[in-house]
């Protein structure tokens, strides 16, 4: 992926600023942009200006990051503090939630997409118009309309390719005729749950690769790859592999199934899993219809592929 160049370009609409901060503008991003205060790393502080915001993207890179560069197909961690320009109202923020934010860049949206060819590290503003953000929709969840500019303030944090997969060291698993089996196929793990056998009453979880990466912990934003299998119907029903992006979450703020807090939390990055969910852990007895119904046990090989806190 090329690097963003030096300098002020405009092309299409875009407005490209790299470095070019002054004393009149701190924020490096040139004459009637907004200004942001703070190191990369520490929550931003946006000041909007005066005025009506122009109608073209502007991408302005406030800190330059040393690590790997951003491919456009990968999945994204970043810290992210947006505000509408007119009325300098909030749309999101990441910073106190500490709760960083996981997407992939090819289905963000398009303004979102120009973080491809940062690097891990850097901070990044963007002035969006509505043609670059929500378009003619807006979003009315976040009181967006369809004439509203937005100004985005970006952390960098982690690029992770989409078939990112654990890379710990591979642990023994001999499984009887009465546990799950499992073996590597071409959209991840494959999961054969045994026929003539109940499934277990509780939670079990079997660790198939231990990771050498720090524990996961309450609190962190955790990216993993997975396969689920009914037990019942012996058939996958969800796929992070099959979607085609891993699958983002804070730990132990309910965003998961409870069989996924209980048997994931203080894994070592890296790890990859396999665990048998009872319905009391996964979905009830609401189920997920049409392929889980209430009283169906799951079974989950699950990647734990990265871990960032919000700190």
């Amino acid at each position: 992926m090329r690097r963003l160049a030096i300098g002020l370009v405009v092309l299409a609409g875009l407005s490209l600023c790299v470095g070019c901060s002054s004393a009149d503008n701190p924020s490096g991003c040139g004459p009637g942009q907004p200004t942001v205060s703070g190191k990369p790393g520490t929550d931003p502080v946006i000041t909007i200006p005066e005025g009506k915001p122009g109608d073209g993207l502007v991408v302005c890179q406030l800190g330059a990051g040393t690590g790997q560069v951003v491919e456009s197909s990968d999945y994204v961690l970043v810290n992210v503090e947006g505000k509408v320009w007119q009325g300098n109202r909030s749309v999101v923020d990441s910073y106190t939630n500490r709760a960083p934010q996981g997407l992939p860049l090819s289905t963000a949206m398009p303004a979102w997409q120009h973080l491809a060819g940062s690097h891990v590290g850097s901070r990044v503003m963007m002035v969006v118009p509505p043609k670059d953000g929500f378009g003619s929709a807006g979003n009315p969840a976040a009181s967006v309309t369809a004439t509203d500019t937005l100004v985005f303030v970006f952390d960098v944090l982690r690029a992770i390719a989409p078939t990112a997969a654990a890379d710990g060291t591979p642990q023994p698993y001999h499984p009887t005729a009465d546990q799950p089996s499992v073996k590597d196929g071409p959209h991840g793990p494959d999961v054969t749950v045994p026929t003539t056998s109940k499934p277990p009453d509780k939670l079990t979880t079997t660790i198939l690769r231990r990771g050498s990466g720090p524990p996961i912990l309450n609190g962190q934003t955790v990216v993993t790859q997975y396969n689920g299998v009914n037990w019942r119907t012996g058939k996958q029903f969800d796929s992070s592999w099959q979607h085609g992006v891993p699958q983002a979450f804070v730990l132990g703020a309910g965003q998961v199934l409870p069989g996924w807090e209980q048997g994931l939390g203080g894994l070592p990055v890296g790890s990859q899993v396999l665990l048998t969910v009872p319905p009391a852990l996964g979905y009830g007895q609401a189920g997920k219809p049409p392929a889980v119904e209430g009283n169906d046990t799951l079974v989950f090989v699950i990647d734990v592929v990265a871990a960032v806190s919000g700190d």
